[in-house]
């Protein structure tokens, strides 16, 4: 993988990008790529120093290091009220406890190398009640390996108690590999052992239908584009209001994805390394050719037509 595909198509300058977060969500805003909204950042104590945290909104937020490493040094607080932080596996911190996690994440705690990083704050997203019938923990989000503008695998990550509502396969997220073409999942994984059923629920993990899933594969591979990233693992999640948004893009993304999918990454590679999408519209319609599970073709994705008006 390092060799033939991140090495040979992700340049330098944009792997750079593409590693801080707050490099990636300015190339987010300035193509028109929905993120959740920046409200602070923070580049040394100074900056920490007189932060007026009353104007945080009192349903919550996410602290995060710009150069975190495996989902490490993310604070989401579910709720902010009389100077105190509720986080979403319902600890709580005060503004000393929350500026020292600041602290710690400009001096590198958190970050590749443990080299000195910047910290930012933005918007907590609103749960989309779909995805509070399957946990009650955090934001999920999806993993979309994206190469040559065609998306050629797909997992959502469900976080759990276990993983502190975080949606990180390895801190006890739930990985579940997703059919292209329909957006339904097929297989699921906890620390890379397969489960049939989300734990502690009747819920089966084979069947699940992603919502919107056209406009989710569409903006995978609109963002791989704007990246400059030839192959790209983009992570997306769902806002309750605003919909499918891009949270960020891994210029190295895990392989936990193929165990999810019981497939071959690398075998989904080879099929598209040589064929010509001038667009990320054509790489959707490639993927959906093919990249489909033999479940599918029994399952209609054409839009239903109540009635024609004349």
């Amino acid at each position: 993988r390092n060799f033939l595909y991140i090495r040979k198509y992700n340049s330098k300058d944009a792997k750079k990008v593409a590693d801080d977060k707050l490099l990636m969500k300015n190339v987010f805003i300035q193509n028109g790529i929905k993120t959740p909204p920046l409200f602070s950042i923070f580049y040394d104590r100074d900056s920490l120093k007189n932060y007026d945290w009353q104007s945080l909104p009192p349903r919550g937020f996410v602290i995060k290091p710009a150069r975190g490493y495996a989902g490490s040094g993310i604070l989401p607080i579910k709720k902010w009220e009389n100077d105190t932080a509720i986080t979403s596996d319902n600890k709580t911190y005060t503004i000393k406890q929350l500026e020292s996690h600041i602290l710690d994440i400009l001096e590198g705690a958190y970050s590749l190398k443990f080299l000195p990083d910047n910290a930012f704050i933005e918007e907590r997203l609103r749960p989309r009640p779909f995805f509070k019938k399957l946990t009650s923990f955090g934001i999920p989000d999806i993993r979309i390996i994206v190469f040559n503008r065609i998306p050629v695998m797909a997992m959502l990550r469900l976080s759990t108690e276990e993983s502190h509502g975080k949606a990180n396969l390895h801190q006890g997220a739930i990985g579940f590999g997703i059919d292209i073409r329909t957006g339904i999942t097929t297989n699921a994984i906890l620390y890379d052992q397969r489960i049939s059923h989300i734990p502690n629920t009747k819920i089966k993990t084979r069947g699940i239908k992603i919502p919107d899933w056209d406009k989710v594969l569409l903006l995978a591979s609109k963002t791989q584009e704007i990246t400059g990233l030839g192959y790209a693992g983009v992570d997306i999640v769902f806002d309750g209001i605003e919909g499918p948004m891009v949270l960020e893009v891994n210029a190295r993304p895990g392989l936990s994805i193929q165990n999810a999918n019981l497939s071959s990454l690398r075998s989904r590679l080879e099929r598209v390394e040589n064929i010509i999408t001038p667009t990320p519209e054509r790489g959707v319609e490639i993927a959906k050719n093919l990249f489909t599970e033999i479940f599918s073709e029994k399952v209609s994705i054409a839009p239903k037509i109540l009635t024609i008006i004349q």
